[in-house]
C-alpha cells in the first residue's frame, strides 16, 4: 500500500538535501544519537515501537532530489529530527500527519516552520466526541483558506487538502518518484555517547 493511501502516515519535508542535512545535525550536540546508513524501508508508524520495526528514515526522494523526506518510526511526535532542523538549523520545514476520514480518532495537521519559527499551523482532528479545526499563523500561499468556512468540521481540512498543500510548497506527495530514491537512506539510532558517524552518501 503507497504511504499516502496508509490509514496514517506522518512525513516531515526539510528544503536542504540530505547530505547537508545529516552534517549538519550531526554538527550539534544530538545526544545518545548516531547517523548511520539504513536499507530503505518505510516505518509502519505504530503508537509503540517494537525493536523488529523498522527505524526512522530520511531519504532523498528520486523527483525532488534538493528536498529531504523524513519518516518518524512511530505516529505520533516529530522528534529530534524535526525540532532541530526546523527551529535550531533554521531550515524550511513541512510537518505531516493524516489519517482516512472514517479513522477513531482522526487527525489531518500541517506545520510549516521558516527562519526557525513556526508560521503555520492547521489541523481538524476528533480525539472525544466532538470535531476540532485549529488555525494558528497567516495563512501560507499553498493553502486553500475557503475550506476553513466548511460547515462540517472534518471537511475544512483533510487529507486531499493537506496533500494538495505539500504539492504546493514543493513536495509531491502523490507522485510515486517521492517514495523512491537513488541514494543512500539514512537514520539516527541511539548509541552510549554522541559519535559523529556521518556515512559517505552515494
Amino acid at each position: 500500500m503507497p504511504v499516502v493511501e496508509r490509514p496514517f502516515f506522518n512525513v516531515q519535508v526539510f528544503a536542504a538535501p540530505l547530505d547537508e542535512l545529516v552534517a549538519r545535525l550531526c554538527a550539534v550536540p544530538l545526544r545518545g544519537k548516531v547517523a548511520r546508513t539504513t536499507p530503505f524501508v518505510f516505518p509502519t508508524q505504530p503508537y509503540h515501537q517494537a525493536p523488529e520495526d523498522p527505524p526512522m528514515l530520511l531519504w532523498t526522494p528520486s523527483c525532488v532530489p534538493g528536498l529531504t523526506a523524513f519518516m518518524p518510526n512511530v505516529g505520533s511526535g516529530c522528534y529530534f529530527i524535526a525540532a532541530y532542523a526546523a527551529e535550531r538549523l533554521r531550515i524550511a520545514t513541512l510537518q505531516l500527519r493524516s489519517t482516512v476520514s472514517d479513522a477513531e480518532w482522526p487527525i489531518n495537521e500541517l506545520i510549516a516552520h521558516e527562519g526557525g519559527v513556526e508560521r503555520r499551523m492547521v489541523r481538524a482532528m476528533r480525539d472525544s466526541p466532538r470535531w476540532d479545526f485549529c488555525a494558528v499563523g497567516d495563512p501560507l500561499a499553498i493553502e486553500t483558506p475557503s475550506m476553513y468556512s466548511a460547515r462540517r468540521i472534518r471537511d475544512r481540512f483533510h487529507r486531499v487538502a493537506l496533500l494538495d498543500a505539500a504539492e504546493r510548497w514543493g513536495a509531491p506527495l502523490r507522485d510515486p518518484a517521492f517514495w523512491r530514491t537513488d541514494r543512500t537512506a539514512m537514520t539516527f539510532s541511539s548509541d552510549g555517547i554522541l559519535r559523529h558517524e556521518l556515512a559517505r552518501i552515494e
